[in-house]
């Protein structure tokens, strides 16, 4: 009975400690090779507005170089290294007093079969140190059926957290092939929040920034709809595959061309958008950080399949129309403080939208943060691709 309310402690504590965040977690996954892990790159890291590093590594003498220079700049790792599992203990011990360490990369992508082995290297790790948070990353709902086993994607997300007890519940999906967005994204994301809420968890999601396959160069409105769409949703905390340049023979197979570095550390051109975006998540953080969302809905003339249509008119509101344009529209609440907030959904043109509120309304500017009162005149706003219109009322 003891150890058990000590564990229910513990958990609390932990689960505190996330919904407690004063910073939205912004992390590059494959961030470094050991060979561009230099005090100057993670320099650059940071500036472009990330905090957390996802590296995978041979040794644990890699892990330790990467993690002092992480330190002096002020970034986190989450890592793995084949002594994470050969050497356990000894890994686990070396660096979990670190403080750059923010937890341990298990797995990318599990399929089913590997839940319980990731589950006994987990509660190894956690035994050792209960501080840092195990990171396992999900398919995304276009993975193939053998992959999981032919399980439906609900039930395979359902299993994943009825056997691992994980902090957070990250997946990953590409939405944006070709220039056309899959809208089938957006049932992964009912999926993911359906859970997230069932089990209590927060969930973290992706942003695709590199090219290969059918994904073209990123642009400003691509990332902004993936990222958006994801806080949106609820998601706590946002990763971008990949930041570092990949260059083994797999990637090169499979066309990787460029991702939001290159491999010898120099930016591409994905480097300022990526650095753009995450400053104007940074400076609206205070509402997704702390905002609980209540409902999404979509707009327009079609929806994606497994979402809800917007068929009310919003509290506040007089006028609410966006000309059978596609939207996803967010409730949120912060306390008393209630948020609307629309997305235009279109990554190539702006989105008309029509408005008229009630007294007692403002707006959150997109670059400063700051609220300012809204007219109550009907008034029609240009919301740029992939861009959100936040509004607020007590």
């Amino acid at each position: 009975m003891k150890i058990f309310r000590s564990l229910k402690i513990l958990f609390c504590i932990l689960s505190a400690s996330f919904s407690a965040q004063t910073e939205m977690p912004i992390m590059g996954f494959h961030s470094f090779t050991p060979k561009t892990s230099t005090l100057e790159n993670f320099l650059k890291f940071k500036e472009a507005g990330f905090n957390i590093n996802h590296t995978v590594f041979v040794n644990n003498e890699q892990v330790q170089s990467a993690l002092d220079l992480a330190h002096k700049a002020g970034i986190k790792i989450i890592f793995y290294s084949d002594n994470l599992k050969t050497e356990t203990e000894t890994t686990v011990l070396r660096f979990k007093n670190h403080p750059a360490l923010y937890g341990y990369f298990l797995s990318d992508e599990p399929s089913p079969k590997d839940f319980a082995g990731i589950q006994v290297l987990k509660k190894k790790i956690e035994a050792l140190d209960p501080n840092h948070f195990i990171y396992v990353n999900l398919h995304p709902n276009y993975a193939p059926q053998s992959y999981l086993e032919n399980l439906e994607y609900n039930a395979y997300v359902d299993l994943f957290l009825k056997t691992i007890n994980v902090k957070v519940l990250s997946f990953d999906n590409y939405p944006i092939v070709n220039n056309k967005v899959n809208h089938d994204w957006y049932h992964n994301l009912e999926i993911i929040r359906k859970n997230a809420l069932k089990y209590n968890k927060p969930f973290w999601a992706f942003a695709n920034a590199t090219i290969f396959y059918n994904y073209k160069q990123p642009t400003i409105a691509g990332l902004k709809l993936q990222q958006f769409s994801n806080l949106l949703y609820g998601a706590k905390g946002l990763q971008y595959f990949t930041y570092v340049t990949m260059d083994d023979e797999y990637w090169k197979m499979h066309k990787f061309s460029y991702a939001i570095i290159h491999n010898n550390g120099k930016p591409t051109p994905t480097y300022n958008l990526v650095k753009t975006l995450n400053k104007q998540i940074k400076t609206l953080s205070w509402i997704f950080l702390k905002s609980k969302v209540d409902s999404v809905f979509h707009a327009g003339d079609t929806i994606p399949i497994g979402t809800k249509r917007l068929n009310f008119l919003p509290k506040k509101f007089k006028n609410f129309k966006t000309y059978e344009k596609q939207a996803l529209v967010s409730f949120m609440s912060s306390g008393t403080r209630k948020f609307v907030i629309i997305q235009n959904k279109d990554i190539f043109k702006p989105m008309s939208f029509n408005y008229q509120v009630q007294t007692g309304v403002s707006i959150v500017d997109n670059k400063t943060g700051k609220m300012k009162t809204a007219g109550t005149k009907n008034t029609i706003y240009h919301i740029p691709p992939g861009d959100i219109l936040i509004f607020t009322h007590l």
